[in-house]
């Protein structure tokens, strides 16, 4: 059984041995989301079901791409705690909703600017509704952050 301790400390242990930074922020990115969850007052049901999912990422496997190996790992354990928990990461909402906006605005600045004329009007436009749709996502997201970090979701 693999519990919040064991985990940070075999994280601890692989971190130390490696000189690769994008190994070693893995590694950070992980052992951050297990120590906010030590810190959390879970209550015994949760702190069982997050105790059995990490035993079933098998963290001990030994493998050769360990970088990709243990971000595989830690992208599905953060997807776990949002679905089981609504837990999300920090920024999290910003991320999302600042792609939704580039997304929309890209789409309403085509529309307008194709308006406006074929050429110049459709590459102002596109630039204009993307800038524009990426601002109003981050703000909408930062918004939802905001509203998670109140509600104790983040981790």
């Amino acid at each position: 059984m693999m519990d919040i301790n064991k985990a940070s400390e075999l994280l601890k242990s692989l971190l130390s041995q490696t000189d690769k930074k994008s190994e070693k922020k893995v590694y950070h990115c992980f052992i951050h989301t297990l120590s906010s969850l030590k810190n959390r007052d879970l209550t015994e049901t949760q702190s069982q079901l997050i105790e059995d999912k990490l035993s079933s990422l098998n963290l001990n496997t030994v493998t050769e791409n360990r970088k990709k190996f243990y971000k595989q790992k830690l992208s599905e354990f953060i997807a776990f705690l949002k679905n089981e928990f609504s837990f999300t990461t920090a920024k999290y909402y910003t991320e999302i909703w600042m792609v939704y906006g580039m997304i929309f605005g890209t789409g309403i600045g085509i529309s307008i600017g194709t308006a406006i004329g074929a050429g110049l009007g459709t590459s102002i436009g596109l630039s204009i509704g993307a800038g524009v749709g990426m601002v109003l996502g981050m703000i909408i997201g930062a918004r939802k952050d905001a509203e998670a970090k109140r509600q104790g979701k983040v981790i």
